[in-house]
Parts: structure tokens; sequence; C-alpha cells
């Protein structure tokens, strides 16, 4: 569950930015391509908070859409799905220039203060997770 491993990257990011103070909303943009569960990030996240400044925080998700340009054509287009192919020309040498993004938006603190944008370092966090997850594995068999 990639879930949990976004989750504490957040959760690094919120409780840097909050700097010890009580965490009342976390708004956190994450894109489509991602494949987040929004109840399983929640649910993550309130596990990885516990007994931290964002023990009672409320995680608000905004899932953004993948967005493509075309190498070729250079023609952007949304996306759902793959095949990653250009929908105007359809060839496959494109950029993904939206949608595997994890945001921190904005921490409310308690105290009214919100603090903007921080970006979480998902692909390092996931590749991270993914070592753990195989060092574990490797120990049980």
């Amino acid at each position: 569950m990639h879930e949990m491993a976004l989750a504490e990257g957040v959760l690094q990011v919120v409780l840097q930015a909050a700097q010890d103070q009580k965490v009342k909303r976390v708004r956190v943009e994450v894109g489509r391509l991602q494949l987040v569960v929004p109840e399983s990030l929640e649910f993550s996240f309130q596990l990885a908070a516990a007994d931290t400044p964002a023990a009672e925080a409320v995680l608000e998700l905004e899932e953004t859409p993948a967005r493509l340009r075309c190498r070729k054509c250079g023609a952007k287009s949304e996306i759902d799905l793959p095949p990653f192919n250009c929908r105007h020309c359809g060839d496959a040498d494109i950029e993904i220039i939206s949608g595997d993004e994890v945001l921190v938006n904005a921490v409310e603190l308690e105290n009214g203060q919100t603090i903007r944008r921080r970006a979480v370092p998902a692909n390092e966090i996931l590749e991270e997770h993914l070592k753990e997850h195989a060092m574990h594995n490797a120990q049980q068999g």
C-alpha cells in the first residue's frame, strides 16, 4: 500500500512547516497518476500522525488530472489511463506535465496561520518504501 509511504512523506512536510505547532487542516494535491485511494491515504495519514502535532488534523485531498505534451506535434491533452500516447497524432514521444505530483498546498495551524505549498518528493518516498518492503520480505522468506 503506497498510501502509507505517501502519508509519511506528507506528514514529514507538514511537521517541518508547523514547527511543533498544532495542525488543524492539511490540503494536499495528488496527481491522478499516483493512483491514490483517498480513504486509504486519509487513514494512513491519521495513523502516521498519531502522537504528533498533526494528530487531529483533517486531511483534504484534491486530485489533479494527468496531462501530457507531445514532443512531436506539441499538442497538450488530458489522459486517464495508459496508453500514454498523444491524443492528436498518436505518437508515443510524450512528456507528462502534470498528474504525478503530490503537493502539500496548505498547512493550517490551530492559531489560524496558514503555510502554503510544499512539494513532497513522492518518487523518493515510494522508492525508499519499496526498498524497505523488499528487505522485510527477504527477512520473512
